[in-house]
């Protein structure tokens, strides 16, 4: 697999890994849309927008509050949320990534707009969760940037009980598989960039709460888009369809009518303060789902990716 930089191509390989499930509604049959993407499709992003990011996250870390600041900018005119999504979790294939990928969603109306219709010299935010992605697909998505991977992540006891919480109210259970993290997959995609010489920063949600527009400015310098002010505070959109229409054929109609994993972000005015934390709580609720082993580990490597040099601190 070649990735997609100064004038070249990616191919783009099916098939995630993992644990799937709750999600899954509709029949899988062997062989549905599999097989590479042409590399005309990847070319025809790169032609369509000039500016083309990447933010790669587990669940439940502070990626859309993220990808939220990024859309106040200029250079951000569309979002690509989570192109490999239907994929994962419905095994509609690599077809499904490309139709999502040729739609995005417009920043400014909501509405979705076929590349052919993206006015030029646009911008592309990608938004991606790690367990959704295999090497390869990673790759894919970090070749088609034009600026160094953001990886967003966040205190591995708050995400995991964040998850819980949702998947109790959705569906019921009490834990969820731990490759469902997503911080397996993160410390993989890491490595995969110190291999490949893929530029990437980290953003801590603790660092982003605590000083939001030092992060923002941070943010901005390390992908290269010019400074501008006020990224963290916003208008509310409590009606805004993030998911794409693959992705909301698979949902059930309770998260299709409200929809817990976006629901207190798109009715957010900005980043916000840092909740007090009950940890006796939380550190309960993670131990009543069976995943207190796991966590330590998943903890182990925030720490060490907090002392990575590529995290971003704060604009003074």
């Amino acid at each position: 697999m070649t990735s997609l930089g100064a004038g070249g191509v990616t191919t783009l390989g099916g098939g995630g890994g993992g644990e799937r499930g709750r999600m899954t509604t509709v029949e899988v049959r062997p062989g549905l849309d599999s097989g590479p993407l042409p590399a005309s499709s990847a070319q025809a992003v790169a032609d369509a927008c000039a500016v083309r990011l990447a933010l790669v996250s587990p669940p439940r870390t502070g990626s859309t509050p993220v990808a939220r600041m990024l859309w106040q900018h200029d250079a951000v005119t569309h979002h690509c949320h989570e192109p490999f999504e239907a994929g994962y979790w419905g095994g509609r294939g690599v077809i499904s990534v490309w139709q999502n990928l040729a739609c995005p969603m417009e920043v400014a109306s909501g509405s979705r707009i076929p590349l052919s219709r993206v006015p030029p010299a646009s911008g592309l935010l990608v938004k991606e969760m790690t367990f959704q992605l295999d090497a390869g697909q990673f790759l894919f998505l970090a070749g088609l940037a034009t600026a160094p991977v953001v990886f967003v992540m966040r205190d591995p006891r708050l995400s995991t009980a964040s998850r819980l919480r949702i998947v109790r109210e959705l569906y019921g259970e009490v834990s969820f598989p731990p490759f469902e993290s997503g911080w397996q997959s993160l410390a993989e995609q890491v490595r995969l960039c110190e291999r490949h010489g893929i530029d990437y920063v980290i953003v801590d949600s603790a660092d982003m709460r605590a000083n939001s527009a030092g992060v923002a400015s941070a943010l901005l310098k390390a992908l290269r888009l010019p400074a501008q002010p006020e990224l963290d505070s916003w208008s509310p959109r409590p009606g805004l369809q993030l998911c794409s229409p693959q992705v909301g054929a698979l949902m059930s109609e309770k998260r299709a009518d409200d929809d817990p994993f976006y629901r207190r972000v798109l009715s957010s005015d900005g980043i916000q303060p840092a909740d007090v934390i009950d940890w006796s709580r939380e550190s309960a609720l993670i131990r009543s789902a069976g995943l207190a082993d796991d966590l330590a580990a998943w903890t182990e490597l925030y720490e060490q990716l907090r002392a990575d040099p590529n995290r971003l601190r704060a604009e003074p």
